[in-house]
């Protein structure tokens, strides 16, 4: 049986492609995506993963889903807090962000750290089969928030968590006046979606959501519980 493809289908099918190409790029001149990143975060980029990682609360022996991991930098963090009996997997559109964080993954030795190319709206993951799911700068980048939300909870186990760190345009004072330059230079460097509501479609999905934001409410750290 085929899927007949709507036009939000092709919409997304060719976003997909559109940040494949472009994470592609930037998986070949990483220096440059760090250097970036740091400026938008003003070095606070750290902190912000690290508030994040405390809510995901991920304990030994547990099973996290990386979604969107592109080069594999959340692995290490992960893989302490799983520990040997743990295990950690990485999901990511990304043909040149996969061959990076599978390069880490081997260069490791990380025998418990699995790497998946693939669509995050079709995760090849049993329904609760993850204890919990780690989001970091990924959710607004992918065209269909909706369908990898939903993918996301379907393998959580019931009391499953999923932390998210993510940006959205500025929300008040007078930054706001910036968020079109925002808008347009992020569009040419990221596949970011700035028009998403990742906060409603989050509370749509999971209770609680917890919300903490920073930088005029540009940045989010979210804990949702399944």
């Amino acid at each position: 049986m085929t899927r007949e493809t709507t036009d939000g289908d092709g919409d997304c099918d060719h976003d997909r492609r559109r940040g494949q190409r472009l994470y592609d790029h930037w998986s070949d001149h990483q220096g440059v995506f760090r250097v970036g990143k740091w400026l938008v975060f003003a070095g606070r980029e750290a902190a912000y993963r690290r508030q994040a990682l405390a809510g995901l609360d991920a304990r030994p022996g547990d099973t996290v889903l990386d979604v969107g991991c592109g080069p594999g930098v959340n692995f290490a963090a992960l893989r302490e807090r799983v520990g040997p009996t743990g295990r950690v997997v990485g999901v990511d559109y990304s043909a040149g962000m996969v061959e990076c964080a599978r390069r880490r993954v081997a260069r490791e030795g990380w025998s418990n750290v699995h790497v998946l190319r693939g669509d995050a709206g079709r995760l090849p993951l049993l329904a609760g089969s993850v204890d919990r799911a780690y989001a970091m700068l990924s959710l607004s980048a992918m065209p269909d928030l909706d369908g990898v939300l939903d993918a996301v909870r379907e393998t959580l186990v019931p009391g499953g968590r999923l932390a998210v760190f993510d940006t959205r345009p500025f929300q008040s004072g007078p930054l706001r006046a910036v968020n079109p330059l925002l808008v347009r230079a992020s569009w040419l460097a990221t596949n970011w979606h700035p028009e998403t509501d990742l906060l409603a479609s989050l509370r749509d999905r999971f209770d609680p959501v917890h919300v903490e934001s920073f930088d005029a409410g540009a940045t989010l750290v979210v804990v949702a519980h399944r």
